[in-house]
């Protein structure tokens, strides 16, 4: 529960901020587990970053950016 809740969180602030919801497909939640396991053993957030920007749709931040550009 403590994950969903913090991706929840984690949405609303990149949504205020002008940039599209994360979402961590069906067939990436096992390597999802697998590397916040390791982030929580290891503490470098790098690899858990890299991963949560793979699962972000290039199209979406594109045209966000475009609606919130001056």
């Amino acid at each position: 529960m403590k994950v969903r809740m913090g991706r929840f969180m984690m949405n609303g602030h990149l949504l205020n901020s002008g940039y599209p919801a994360i979402n961590v497909p069906a067939s990436r939640q096992l390597e999802f587990n697998e590397r916040m396991l390791a982030f929580y053993e290891s503490g470098d957030q790098a690899p858990m970053n890299r991963f949560v920007r793979s699962c972000m749709d290039e199209r979406v931040v594109r045209i966000m950016k475009e609606e919130h550009s001056p």
